[in-house]
């Protein structure tokens, strides 16, 4: 399994840093396998669409039903590519991660992209829209 998700991330990308530590930090809460952590960094009202899910989620409610699902599959990855748009109480995380997946037995790598709308709550980055999908 992957200890560090920006073991790879690649220097020169302009990544501000709060913006790329709160990346680091979901990706790092994934890790942790504990769904109720990984929806708290999410907007109440947020929107997800998730790699392994049929139907968009919306709200904590559903996007807590996709993660408890989801982290069945003991999801843990790295970054590979990240770029930011800041835009001062709203920013946009774009990139691509690659996550191991425990499916059958047995661990699968699954190249995914991603983006991020975050938006400042209370002075810290929460999560308005998340889009992740596999990469074709």
């Amino acid at each position: 399994m992957y200890s560090n998700p920006f073991d790879n991330l690649p220097r020169q990308f302009y990544t501000p840093s709060s913006i790329k530590e709160f990346v680091q930090t979901w990706l790092a809460t994934v890790c942790t396998h504990n769904p109720e952590a990984i929806t708290n960094l999410y907007n109440y009202d947020a929107t997800l669409l998730g790699t392994v899910a049929e139907n968009i989620k919306l709200g904590r409610s559903q996007i807590r039903s996709y993660f408890d699902y989801f982290v069945q599959m003991q999801p843990c990855g790295r970054i590979t590519s990240l770029y930011i748009n800041d835009f001062g109480t709203t920013a946009v995380a774009n990139g691509t991660y690659t996550f191991q997946l425990m499916q059958d037995g047995e661990i699968s790598e699954v190249p995914a992209r991603f983006t991020f709308v975050l938006v400042k709550n209370g002075g810290k980055w929460i999560i308005s829209t998340h889009h992740s999908s596999a990469q074709p």
